[in-house]
C-alpha cells in the first residue's frame, strides 16, 4: 500500500469528526447525510446562503458592500428560522409532517430566489464600469485632436510666413537669377 495512503488513514476519523461538527445549532446531526425531505431542504437552504456569502465576499474587493452583507445576514437569519420550523415539522406524525414540510419548501424556494438576487446584485456591483474607460478614451481622443490641430496651425503659420514671391505658383524667372 502507498505510504501516503497509510499516513492519511489516521486523519480520516479526524476529518469526519470535523465535518460532523460543521452543523447548524438545533438541527439534528444526522441531517448532514440524511435523505429526508426536511434534511434536503435544510442543506439546500444553507448551501444557497453560503454561496451568497462567497459572492458578496468576492464583490467586496474595492466595492462598498455593507448593504449586501446586511442582506446576507438577513438571509442567514431567515434560514435559521426556517431550520427551526423544519425541525419542528420533522417531529410531526407522517401526514402532518408532509404537509408542513411542503409549506416550508415554498419558503425555502423563495429564500433561494432572494439569495440569487443578492448574488446577482453582488456580481453587478463588482462588475467593472466600462463607461469609465470610455471617458478616458474620450479624453485621450480630445487631446490627440488638439495636438493635431496645433500641428496643422503651426504648419499653416510656417507656410504663410514665406515671402510672397515664393508663394506664387506661376513665378517668373528674373534675369540673372540663374
Amino acid at each position: 500500500m502507498d505510504p501516503l495512503i497509510l499516513a492519511g488513514l489516521p486523519l480520516l476519523p479526524v476529518a469526519f469528526v470535523l465535518w460532523m461538527r460543521r452543523r447548524h445549532p438545533g438541527v439534528p446531526r444526522g441531517w448532514q447525510i440524511s435523505q429526508s425531505e426536511a434534511a434536503i431542504l435544510h442543506r439546500r437552504l444553507h448551501r444557497c446562503v453560503d454561496e451568497t456569502r462567497r459572492a458578496v465576499a468576492r464583490a467586496g474587493e474595492g466595492v462598498s458592500i455593507d448593504q449586501l452583507k446586511s442582506l446576507t445576514e438577513d438571509l442567514h437569519d431567515q434560514a435559521i428560522a426556517i431550520d427551526t420550523k423544519l425541525v419542528e415539522a420533522s417531529q410531526l406524525p407522517n401526514k402532518a409532517r408532509h404537509k408542513a414540510v411542503l409549506e416550508l419548501k415554498y419558503r425555502v424556494i423563495e429564500t433561494e430566489k432572494l439569495a440569487v438576487r443578492v448574488r446577482e446584485l453582488a456580481v453587478d456591483m463588482a462588475r467593472p464600469r466600462i463607461e469609465d474607460a470610455d471617458d478616458g478614451n474620450q479624453r485621450l481622443r480630445e487631446r490627440l485632436e488638439a495636438i493635431d490641430q496645433a500641428r496643422r496651425e503651426a504648419f499653416e503659420i510656417g507656410r504663410t510666413s514665406a515671402p510672397p514671391e515664393q508663394r506664387s505658383p506661376d513665378r517668373r524667372e528674373e534675369p540673372g537669377s540663374r
